[in-house]
């Protein structure tokens, strides 16, 4: 018997038992209670901080929280994989516990992939539920203003940019990450205007990931989406402002669905919006501001303002959490970190790129591998937010054309086995329609997209 079904078979029952608030004046403090039945129990927390004129409804905030426990299912489900999930302190309907499951299966999908999981959407899982229906409540709350979740990359320091403007903001940050508070502050934003919150996960996960239980990436960005959902909820903040591009629709498989991104993707937003508007308040509206942008847009937006250079972190070896002992800074040695070189390169001379970045990572042999990943000469590409297989050529392919012929490792390997092609310079100027930002703010997207200066 494989892993995947012998642990199911030992651990069959995996609980969401429920959750404790402890409302505070200037804070919530909410924590979870899962387990994993016979093996062990998880309590996450979540801190978040609320102004003094705060006021909602108590169960209205109820099902908010309830439903932010669901996205956090997957990061504890994953370690066993039980084949019933049993909520305790919450009923879905169809509808929903369809929803649950969609988010589980999709969201865990590089997770089967990469563990060789042969996982059926319509029978890896079944939900059982108990207790109060999950129904939307009317909302006579008064909502304003905006919540610019800041994550550290270049995207959201884009979308502050294009909305530097705009009055009644706030950026909306997430364990205390100092390049987040440096990339807002260097876009004008105040700390008062800045809501910080605290997620810690369980880290008996951590034990058992040691211990040869399942592991593997989950939806994390879905977590994200309810708990600044949650954040603008009790501050009254009308909108969730993510910076999630065009690209990270792509699937990162050739030839399947299976996405890295699949909690950034339109899919997954639009998901949500339902979700949201139909069962919780459709006062609080969600979208991503770069929704309209490809990865190589956002870049050519962000590269006019040098004064971010030193204040983003797109690397995710060196720009984890504090809580899992990672500090700030480029790697230098995954694909991201390579996926965003290349892109940078475009619009940035090397002598300035290499400032940044400490070296030339295209000149690095040992980034071979990733680079023919990044380019879809591969079976899948990185599991990393990177952006689109035509993205990565066109950047290559411009590089080679401008080059002085003197060109480093790997676009001397690109140029010496694959045929160079002419640029189609209108992917710099395309907007995908296919997106949720309100009118006026598309406006100002497409005014900063075809602002050269």
């Amino acid at each position: 018997m494989d892993k995947f079904n012998e642990l199911r078979n030992d651990y069959p029952l995996f609980y969401y038992h429920g959750f404790e608030i402890d409302d505070k004046k200037e804070e919530l403090f909410i924590t979870y209670d899962f387990e994993i039945k016979g093996l062990v129990r998880f309590n996450p927390t979540l801190r978040v901080p609320k102004s003094n004129e705060s006021n909602y409804d108590k169960e209205l905030l109820n099902n908010i929280i309830f439903s932010a426990g669901l996205a956090e299912i997957p990061s504890y489900w994953k370690a066993t994989c039980s084949p019933k999930i049993i909520i305790e302190c919450g009923s879905l309907n169809e509808e929903q516990s369809k929803w649950v499951k969609k988010l589980i299966y999709n969201g865990l999908g590089e997770f089967f992939y990469v563990n060789k999981i042969k996982a059926d959407i319509n029978d890896f899982v079944s939900i059982e539920s108990h207790g109060k229906d999950l129904v939307k409540k009317t909302d006579n709350k008064v909502y304003d203003g905006y919540l610019i979740a800041v994550g550290g990359g270049k995207d959201s320091l884009t979308s502050l940019e294009i909305l530097k403007d705009i009055p009644n903001k706030k950026a909306f940050i997430i364990n205390n990450r100092k390049v987040c508070f440096d990339g807002a502050n260097k876009a004008g934003i105040e700390d008062k205007d800045i809501i910080n919150v605290e997620r810690l996960f369980d880290k008996k996960i951590i034990d058992l990931n040691k211990r040869g239980f399942l592991n593997g990436h989950t939806p994390i960005s879905s977590c994200i989406a309810f708990i600044s959902y949650l954040t603008a909820y009790v501050n009254g903040i009308r909108c969730v402002v993510l910076s999630n591009e065009a690209s990270a629709n792509e699937s990162s498989v050739m030839g399947t669905s299976i996405n890295h991104q699949y909690s950034k993707s339109l899919e997954f937003e639009n998901d949500f919006r339902s979700f949201t508007s139909k069962y919780l308040t459709d006062k609080v509206e969600y979208f991503s501001l770069l929704r309209p942008l490809s990865e190589l847009e956002i870049m050519k937006i962000f590269t006019k303002y040098p004064k971010y250079f030193n204040h983003f972190i797109s690397c995710n070896n060196g720009g984890k959490r504090k809580n899992i002992g990672k500090t700030d800074g480029w790697c230098l040695t995954c694909a991201k970190c390579l996926f965003i070189y290349l892109l940078m390169s475009n619009f940035v001379n090397q002598d300035e790129m290499i400032k940044i970045f400490g070296e030339n990572l295209l000149d690095k042999k040992e980034m071979l591998n990733y680079f023919l990943e990044l380019l879809g000469k591969t079976e899948s590409k990185p599991f990393e937010c990177v952006g689109t297989i035509e993205e990565v050529n066109f950047t290559v392919n411009n590089l080679i054309k401008k080059s002085n012929g003197n060109l480093p490792y790997l676009l001397k390997y690109y140029n010496e086995n694959y045929n160079v092609e002419e640029p189609r310079y209108n992917l710099l100027s395309n907007i995908n329609e296919d997106n949720n930002v309100p009118s006026s703010l598309l406006k100002l997207v497409i005014k900063e997209l075809n602002n050269d200066k």
